[in-house]
Formats: structure tokens, C-alpha cells, sequence
């Protein structure tokens, strides 16, 4: 159409992702957080949570490079929220074994994978952790994919990332 890319892009985005919170988040809720999994977690991801304690992602996608994958985020976990399913305590304790130390899981995907968060100063960032070998990339020797370096740059991704329209 007469329509640039760029135009069609934006008028997209206007309609994009939207975040349900789960619950109001709370100033000290991340001390929760740090004291029971022994981690200090980024400044953005604290301010997130002192805004919402949790929330349900719609139409928010993110892309993992080394799937070549877009991905439909589903939640980001709150602290001690009334669904275990949503709650960023329950899920760590259940999976701690599973994950690196200094690390913890803040969300999932519409699959089930998880968001992973690492900050350990070697390897900080936000990871797609495919535990459930979803992808067929996937194997005991390697499921964990970087996303990107900091949890407000996931989040300009969720808002941000178009799909390709299939041509």
C-alpha cells in the first residue's frame, strides 16, 4: 500500500503490549527476594517491582538470537502473590537445584520456558531458559539463552518487537 513501513510499524505499536499487574507492587518487596535466594537484584528490575508485584503480559514478545525465535512472554512472577503459579518465591524454591547460584526466574513464556535473570557480574543479563527442551536446539549441555543485558531493555523489547509479516 501507500503506507511506509515505518508508518505501519508505529500505528502497530500504539496497539502492542499491554502489562496486567497481578497485584500493587510494594518498595520492599525485593528484600524478600534477596534475603531468601542470598541475591542482590539491578536497580530496574527493584523499581519494577516497587510498581508491580507481578504481571501478565499481553501481546508482548521478545527475540532470542541464537533460537532465531520470537517469543510470547505470558507472566513476569510478583513476591508472594495469592497463585503459586505466579509467585516469584513458590517458583525458585521448586527449581532452585535447577538454576545457577546468583540467578533467578522472574517469568515464563506461553510455553512454559522461563525468564531467567543473572546478576553475578560475569554473566548479567536476562536468559531464556528452555528447561523443558521446547526448542530442538535444546539439550542438557545447553538450554539457556541470553536475551539481552538488563531488565529495562527486555522490557523496551516486549513493547517494542514487531513480528515479520509473512510476505
Amino acid at each position: 500500500g501507500s503506507q511506509s513501513k515505518e508508518s505501519r510499524i508505529r500505528q502497530k505499536k500504539m496497539t502492542f503490549m499491554k502489562l496486567q499487574l497481578i497485584e500493587k507492587g510494594a518498595i520492599d518487596s525485593y528484600k524478600i527476594i534477596e534475603n531468601e535466594f542470598n541475591i542482590s537484584l539491578p536497580k530496574d528490575y527493584k523499581e519494577f517491582l516497587a510498581k508491580n508485584n507481578g504481571a501478565i503480559v499481553h501481546d508482548g514478545y521478545f527475540f532470542v538470537e541464537d533460537l532465531g525465535e520470537f517469543i510470547l512472554m505470558d507472566t513476569l512472577y510478583g513476591v508472594k502473590t495469592k497463585s503459586r503459579s505466579q509467585d516469584i518465591i513458590f517458583k525458585n524454591r521448586e527449581y532452585i537445584d535447577d538454576i545457577p547460584s546468583e540467578s533467578i526466574l522472574i517469568g515464563r513464556d506461553l510455553g512454559g520456558g522461563w525468564l531467567l535473570l543473572i546478576h553475578d557480574k560475569e554473566n548479567d543479563g536476562i536468559w531464556y531458559y528452555d528447561h523443558s527442551y521446547f526448542f530442538k536446539q535444546s539439550s542438557d549441555e545447553l538450554n539457556t539463552y541470553f536475551i539481552c543485558e538488563t531488565f529495562a531493555e527486555f522490557m523496551q523489547m516486549l513493547e517494542n518487537t514487531v513480528l515479520p509479516e509473512d510476505e
